[in-house]
């Protein structure tokens, strides 16, 4: 799996801002679970290696600021990107829109969206995008796809034995 964009400067002047050491930051990311050393946030600071998903979320966390910004991004132009800055996961994502993990992976991959209707709803309010916004991210058209309410049966039944 590709890592995310990294800024390290960014991640460097935010440890620095909140007075942290690299110690301070590996003991925090453990208390989230995410387990890290020192040499690794060298590396990460020095640009030497950027962190996973899950080490980006957790430092961001930990240094108070947004994924986006150690990201070193402006603005999400992909549909990766736009994911990312939620701190979702493609598995948790696609728990929350009702798709396959792997149909989701393939949207990423090729950055087209196929979604139904109530998908395409789902992962616009999810991920807080416009349509336009996710028109950009994939670079095609995505209309509208109206979400039609399912129709209940009546609960009352004849009684066909008079």
């Amino acid at each position: 799996m590709n890592r995310p964009p990294f800024s390290p400067d960014i991640a460097r002047s935010a440890r620095q801002d909140l007075g942290l050491s690299p110690h301070q930051v590996t003991e925090q990311m453990n208390v989230y679970g995410v387990v890290v050393d020192i040499p690794l946030v060298h590396a990460w600071e020095a640009g030497e290696y950027r962190p996973t998903e899950e080490e980006l979320f957790a430092l961001a966390d930990v240094l108070w600021c947004r994924a986006k910004d150690l990201m070193g991004i402006e603005s999400p132009r992909t549909l990766t990107e736009h994911r990312l800055v939620r701190q979702f996961s493609t598995d948790r994502l696609a728990r929350s829109i009702g798709m396959d993990t792997a149909q989701y992976e393939r949207a990423e991959e090729t950055n087209s969206w196929s979604g139904d209707g109530q998908q395409t709803s789902a992962l616009l309010r999810v991920l807080d995008l416009t349509l336009l916004q996710l028109t950009q991210a994939t670079g095609q058209p995505v209309a509208p796809q109206p979400v039609i309410p399912r129709q209940s049966r009546p609960t009352w039944s004849r009684d066909r034995s008079r």
